[in-house]
């Protein structure tokens, strides 16, 4: 089955406007593009293509949605189907959902489908009963069309409900729906005075409320009467698949362009989303009129960090100093701002002489929205508070700085405090509240996190008891029987899904002497073995029996927590970023505790031992996991950082940063391009190269120190390697005279190929090394003594060894921020993972498109292109939600630089290079003859024997015939002779072919007769007897200016000919 990840992926990545336009020929109308339906006949296109929402509507046939809408109907698919087919196409992981389902859920996911086709065709009613021209339907479409204009209506899809009892319920009957399903959705009620069903929504505005998968999950309606009895609003009953706490309305489109604004914004009802949808404001969702829930902030949660309440503007009741609105704002902003969320407000003015206005009612057009002032949630709540009777300066001050107290860094306190000394004067009293509340929200952690239970009531049931720190028996003649002179207290049972886990314990003895112990397996299999590892650590000793070992273990096993451990540092699957000393969620640190441990709610506990006090004294264990920190130390804004790295080492830098952001998400970059490059810094010693990469590693790990690519062995740099995810590795030193076994390794780190090795700890099978990092490789040897590896690269040049005073205090400044540790930042970044994952995949075709332009008619390798494009498109996806002091047109122009300069270097040092050497060699010592082996001439055509036509050139055009068979056999012979390696007869064609310079052969081209430099004079024919000076043979026809330019030799010198010939 399908994992919800993927399905909300394909949602989020594939765009509408290129599924689509594989069917039909797309023409712009506007800001959206439209054409003739491909779901039906038609010459007059009528299918609209809305590429802020990503969705389409045909206004001929009435379908629309979104992609996966777009494939089931035209492909005939199921919904499962059809996000399978898009996410092959569009090279998006296909994750599985392995739950195994017990009977009863998978009969609950059979009605959940149900429930869906029901809803399906119930919404072909609503919305054709809108466009009916009796009186009731009129009505409905003139208000809709008033409320909401026409486009709208129709790609919303608002239908419909007659003021008839069974209009519905005769429906159903048609399409063999089940009256079972429809009550279950709440579409019909039972009457129990006429013992009859009877339609549920009558007289009713359909508005239909969607999951973020686009699927209609219920409704809410809107009556169509005048009278104050009738409720104005009705929303579905709960069921399987709609749950009102859950559920947020507007979700299928605001979710898409949440992720690219990084914020939602909040009203009450869904007619101020519909109002605001309409206007262009697409990230907006509603509660429907009950108060947020945890449940559904942690659906925003997936796609936000964000989030703006705009509440209803309503008259505030007598003795009260706000409205209804201001107060569900002022709850739900504090529940969301504790959940993690940034939150601001935009208040809408009350309307003439006080009357109501809410977001439907004042946001009439674009403008009206932004002209309305964004607030920092904590600033106008302490303005709100000031208006409630009975509080003082005092306890308002508390109350705001308790919200603050989850601020980490000081500059973000040191903004607040600013704004908040305007709202009430005292900055030092504001700064002493907010570190008392951040000191008090640490201290509830950690008492959260103390589990001090004994278990008390289970002691009776395993037949034992606990007196002060021992365990002892009372037997049936009341003796005491003392089993241990220590108490275990059960912590974590860190669970690898294998043979492998460890249980960890707290220890405490008669004296008090008290410690963290961590079990292997094997140490709880036998009583000597338990024995022999607790007295090893001191004085605890255990004075039972094997059957009273057993007993306890039932007892400590039964009341232990699970935790999972974390092996590899960085990017987890499970959705967030490790460090070796806590987690940070995308949205909130979580720091380790003492047992190393890190709760992360619904998602589990997670150990991460290095920090755990059982190894505290043990520096010699988890040496790296120490270094891959986050401290909280740096204060340093992105922007200021990267200022000061381009003040050092120029347009390097942003190459640099690029690789950076590129590797943070490099899970989401290989999805779509199946490898990623190394970033090669080459520059004599001294030249800042090795520097830039320790500046790089500073987002993770505080004074790196780089394996020597030299000195380390195979297995050490595979183990560097595999130590985290999606952060970076660097190696120094490297030079060409290495292990031909450590190029192939390097190689392999381009397409993500680990390596190979036995399983000596779990169960002694071959596995391989994951290899999911981005690697900086630094050294004072360009890597092209094997055009393969440079080729894999990301190649930037450092030429400077030499620098100025200013230039030295510039870069002592900036190993002073990053001793500092940049982690803050890293953490900054990747909260625009959900970003990341929407746009990469468009970014990348923008940038190879860009690339491709800029790059043509250059005769680039396109695996040198794509390895720039990968990282130049991690800058354009995230350009506009990152503060870098460089633009995205900056960078395409380095990069077409970088990418030319690394071309001509491979085509310098690759086999056909090697070629063009040899052949220039052979020119100069004279075996080879201008005339006799090649011939160089200028005309304005060319006709080769693959084209019907001739070649015509704007400009005469210098061509070089080589006489292949001749050359390639002096090529052999020198190259034997020399020891260079040989490209074989059947490559060489294939290598020349594939030039950029080549343009065809002729099978039969004049050529001079020449033995040992001069020209013969007459030559036998030995069947006609005729003699001759030249002979006919195969020429390779190529672009002469365009191989000087590459390659750089010169073969328009006349050798070996004689004087008459010249």
């Amino acid at each position: 089955m399908l994992s919800n990840r993927t399905i909300e992926l394909v949602r989020l990545q594939v765009n509408v406007r290129d599924v689509i336009a594989g069917y039909a020929k797309l023409q712009q109308a506007g800001s959206r593009s439209k054409c003739c339906c491909p779901l039906h006949q038609e010459k007059t296109p009528s299918l609209m293509i809305d590429p802020a929402r990503n969705t389409w509507h045909c206004f001929g046939c009435g379908e629309g949605g979104d992609a996966i809408a777009f494939i089931q109907k035209k492909e005939n698919m199921d919904f499962p189907e059809a996000v399978r087919h898009l996410a092959s196409k569009y090279h998006i992981t296909i994750e599985e959902d392995m739950h195994e389902r017990t009977p009863e859920e998978q009969e609950q996911e059979k009605q959940r489908e149900a429930m869906f086709t029901a809803y399906s065709l119930i919404q072909k009613y609503y919305v054709a009963n809108i466009h009916n021209q009796d009186d009731q339907a009129r009505a409905a479409y003139t208000y809709a069309l008033n409320r909401w204009g026409k486009e709208f209506v129709e790609e919303f899809g608002i239908g419909f409900a007659y003021d008839a009892w069974d209009g519905l319920i005769n429906y159903a009957k048609q399409q063999l729906l089940s009256n079972e399903v429809l009550t279950q959705l709440g579409l019909i009620a039972h009457s129990e005075k006429s013992k009859k069903d009877y339609d549920f929504f009558r007289a009713r505005i359909m508005i239909p409320i969607r999951d973020r998968y686009n699927r209609i999950i219920g409704y809410t309606a809107r009556t169509m009467a005048d009278d104050d009895k009738t409720p104005k609003y009705l929303n579905s009953s709960n069921s399987l698949i709609y749950q009102k706490s859950q559920s947020v309305f507007g979700i299928d489109i605001a979710a898409r362009a949440a992720v690219k604004d990084g914020v939602y914004v909040l009203v009450e009802g869904a007619p101020d989303v519909l109002r605001l949808q309409s206007i262009g404001i697409l990230n907006t969702v509603a509660s429907l009129g009950s108060d947020w829930t945890d449940e559904q902030f942690k659906v925003l949660q997936r796609n936000a960090t964000k989030l703006i309440f705009m509440p209803d503007a309503d008259c505030p009741k007598v003795g009260t100093p706000y409205g209804t609105g201001i107060q569900k704002v002022m709850k739900s902003a504090v529940q969301a701002w504790n959940l993690g969320f940034d939150v601001s407000v935009k208040e809408i003015p009350l309307g003439q002489e006080g009357r109501k206005q809410d977001p439907d009612s004042f946001c009439k057009s674009r403008l009206l929205y932004d002209d309305l002032e964004t607030q920092d949630f904590p600033v106008w709540y302490a303005q709100k508070l000031i208006q409630t009777q009975g509080l003082s300066p005092t306890e308002i001050v508390d109350k705001v700085a308790f919200l603050l107290g989850r601020l980490e860094r000081e500059y973000e306190v040191d903004r607040y405090i600013n704004l908040l000394h305007d709202v009430i004067q005292g900055k030092s009293m504001w700064r002493k509240a907010i570190h008392a509340a951040q000191q008090n929200r640490r201290e509830e952690s950690l008492r959260c996190n103390d589990q001090n239970s004994h278990y008390l009531d289970l002691f009776e049931k395993y037949g034992f008891q606990t007196r002060g720190n021992a365990y002892i028996s009372i037997g049936a003649n009341g003796k005491i029987f003392q089993w241990s002179n220590f108490l275990l207290r059960p912590l974590f049972h860190i669970s690898d899904g294998g043979s492998n886990a460890l249980r960890l314990f707290e220890i405490e003895n008669e004296d008090g002497e008290k410690r963290i112990i961590e079990f292997k397996a094997e140490d709880l299999v036998s009583l000597s073995r338990f024995k022999q590892k607790i007295e090893s650590i001191g004085n605890y000793i255990w004075l039972a029996k094997e059957e009273q070992l057993t007993r306890l273990k039932q007892f400590l096993y039964k009341a232990t927590e699970t935790a999972e451990p974390i092996t590899q540092l960085g990017w987890q699957d499970h959705g967030f970023f490790a460090f070796g000393n806590g987690i940070f969620d995308g949205r909130t640190w979580h720091k380790v505790d003492d047992f190393g441990i890190v709760r992360l709610g619904d998602q589990g506990n997670f150990y991460l031992p290095a920090f755990s006090s059982i190894y505290e004294k043990q520096k010699s264990l988890y040496q790296f996991e120490r270094s891959f920190v986050h401290h909280g130390l740096g204060q340093v804004t992105l922007r200021q950082y990267a200022e000061q790295l381009i003040d050092v080492f120029g347009d390097n830098a942003k190459v640099g940063l690029s690789f950076l952001l590129a590797t943070l998400f490099r899970d989401v970059v290989t999805a779509q391009t199946k490898s990623f490059p190394i970033l090669n810094l080459f520059g004599p010693k001294g030249s800042g190269k090795s520097e830039l990469g320790h500046s790089l590693m500073s987002f993770f790990i505080i004074e790196n120190t780089p394996p020597n690519i030299q000195n380390s062995t195979l297995p050490a740099l595979a183990d560097a390697v595999a130590q985290c995810a999606n952060a970076l590795v660097h190696i120094d030193e490297f030079k060409n005279t290495i292990d031909i076994d450590k190029r192939e390794f390097l190689k392999g780190l381009w397409d993500g190929t680990g390596r190979n090795r036995m399983n000596m700890d779990k169960d002694k099978k071959r596995e391989v090394t994951r290899v999911n990092s981005g690697i900086i490789l630094s050294g004072q040897e360009m890597a092209t003594a094997d055009i393969a590896l440079f080729s894999r690269f990301i190649f930037l040049r450092y030429d400077k060894s030499e620098f100025t005073p200013e230039s030295k205090m510039k870069f002592q400044r900036l190993k002073e921020l990053r001793k500092m540790g940049c982690t803050h930042l890293t953490m900054d970044i990747l909260r625009n993972r959900a970003l990341f994952e929407a746009e990469y995949a468009h970014s990348y075709k923008q940038v190879q498109e860009d690339l491709r332009k800029a790059l043509e008619n250059k005769g680039v390798e396109d695996r040198i292109a794509n390895n720039w494009a990968s990282v130049l498109a991690a800058f354009h996806c995230l350009q506009n939600r990152l503060d870098l002091p460089f633009s995205y047109t900056d960078l395409l122009s380095i990069a077409v630089d970088g990418i030319m300069e690394q071309n001509k270097e491979t085509k310098r040092n690759n086999e056909v290079a090697t070629l063009w050497d040899i052949i220039s060699f052979l020119r100069t010592e004279g075996h080879l003859c201008m005339q006799a082996d090649y011939r160089i001439e200028t005309v304005s055509h060319l006709k080769v024997d693959s084209s019907s036509s001739q070649i015509e050139f704007a400009e005469p055009k210098k061509i070089l015939y080589l006489r292949y068979k001749r050359v390639f056999e002096l090529y052999q012979l020198h190259s034997k002779k020399i020891g260079e390696s040989l490209l074989a007869k059947s490559s060489l064609p294939f290598y020349m072919e594939h030039s950029p310079a080549y343009l065809g052969k002729k099978r039969s081209f004049r050529f001079k007769n020449v033995i040992q430099g001069y020209t013969q004079s007459s030559v036998q024919d030995g069947q006609s007897g005729l003699t001759t000076e030249s002979v006919l043979d195969q020429a390779y026809c190529f672009d002469y200016d365009m191989i000087v330019e590459q390659y750089g030799v010169n073969l328009d010198v006349v050798y070996g000919l004689t004087k008459e010939d010249e």
